[in-house]
């Protein structure tokens, strides 16, 4: 888990403006995946739960899965693949006007979505 401290530190500062941070349970479930494999799990799992403790975990419903559809049939169009996960992510943050915090490229391919890596410095 890289950077956490940072990320952590990221999230109070971010909430502390009165910003909302959040994330849906299927990314807490990549999340997890990822966990899996890491030398130390109960440790890793134990920082995961103190950073979600931050964040609201918010649910995805009938708008989000409308904006799904649309997200991924734009890419599929452009004849580029994400996964479901990072695609339930990309609709839900173009529903709640919101940025996702991510290092992987792939979302650039989403039309109107606002993406952050906060492992790159400030």
């Amino acid at each position: 888990m890289r950077d956490i401290i940072g990320v952590r530190r990221r999230i109070l500062a971010i909430r502390k403006t009165g910003a909302r941070v959040g994330t849906c349970m299927p990314v807490i479930c990549e999340l997890e995946a990822g966990l899996q494999r890491t030398r130390d799990l109960a440790l890793n799992r134990s920082i995961l739960r103190e950073i979600l403790r931050e964040v609201r975990i918010w649910p995805i419903d009938y708008t989000i899965a409308c904006e799904y559809g649309l997200v991924y049939v734009q890419l599929r169009d452009k004849g580029r693949v994400l996964s479901q996960v990072d695609i339930m992510l990309a609709a839900m943050s173009r529903v709640m006007d919101a940025t996702v915090t991510t290092t992987d490229r792939g979302f650039e391919a989403v039309e109107n979505l606002r993406t952050e890596n906060w492992l790159e410095p400030q």
